[in-house]
């Protein structure tokens, strides 16, 4: 199933959906000059639309929508617990655990002695992760697993960015999880152990509707720290209907995640959870 919903997710996507096209309008060619001119006027409009800095915007909007930034606020107006700060909408009941999830890693990097390091995705996670518990103080918990194969789960490469680079306490490590569904029921399973019910779940923006949406189907109260709000910048506002190679790049991140959307609405029902998530996944101080 992994297999076939890569496949689809190369057809529907760019470029594969614009070359899938292509390949369409030269058989038509072979049969009819008419069908095979037509077939040629959609690619080209699609190639140009899907180039729009407007299209991929217009299509990440009500993703990123789904949530903001949690309004921070002190849980006391005095004595110690003025120091500690909360979201305004969960006084009474703050998040216990901050969990930021895994994006991917950068292989052999070259500049840091030819080893894997977190990807640029995962180090923007990383960096508001810090942020957040610099002001909350309360521990993280980081969800990566290996679905590549490594020896080294993305966890333990994230951890050693956030203790060593962005002096964070990290007290859990997830490191089986190979998607977002698997993020949550493995983490589910470590916080279970700790009686804890309720976190800050870090992620991108437009991440953050698949993710809070798994994380709560596997028990766990979400309070949503998305980050990497995409908006065009000014000359792409200016020109924002000139077709362009960057105005592609956050297409295909939208439709990707839109099909996952989709994609897991359609399976989740039929997701089998691992006998014993919480002995594959150890938590780590």
């Amino acid at each position: 199933m992994e297999i076939g919903s890569r496949i689809i997710e190369l057809l529907v996507t760019p470029p594969g959906i614009v070359i899938l096209l292509l390949v369409l309008t030269f058989l038509s060619y072979l049969r009819s000059n008419w069908f095979g001119s037509g077939m040629l006027v959609l690619s080209t409009a699609l190639l140009v639309a899907l180039s729009l800095p407007g299209t991929a915007y217009w299509l990440l909007a009500d993703l990123q929508h789904y949530a903001g930034p949690p309004e921070l606020v002190p849980m006391a107006d005095s004595g110690p617990n003025a120091s500690i700060l909360v979201p305004k909408a969960s006084l009474k009941n703050p998040p216990q655990a901050i969990v930021v999830l895994g994006s991917g890693r950068y292989p052999d990097a070259p500049e840091y002695d030819s080893q894997d390091t977190v990807g640029q995705l995962g180090l923007e996670r990383l960096r508001y992760a810090a942020y957040l518990q610099h002001k909350t103080g309360v521990p993280i918990l980081v969800s990566g697993g290996s679905p590549d194969g490594k020896e080294k789960a993305e966890a333990d490469l994230m951890k050693a960015v956030l203790t060593d680079e962005f002096k964070a306490n990290v007290k859990w490590m997830e490191r089986q999880s190979r998607n977002t569904i698997e993020n949550a029921r493995f983490t589910q399973a470590i916080l279970a152990n700790e009686k804890i019910k309720h976190v800050y779940l870090v992620t991108h923006a437009w991440h953050m509707r698949r993710a809070a949406r798994a994380f709560e189907a596997a028990g766990i109260q979400v309070t949503p720290a998305p980050l990497g709000f995409q908006s065009p910048a000014r000359k792409e506002r200016d020109a924002g209907y000139l077709p362009s190679a960057w105005g592609m790049y956050p297409t295909p991140l939208a439709l990707r995640e839109r099909l996952a959307l989709f994609w897991t609405g359609q399976n989740d029902n039929h997701q089998t959870a691992p006998t014993n998530p919480a002995a594959s996944a150890p938590a780590t101080k």
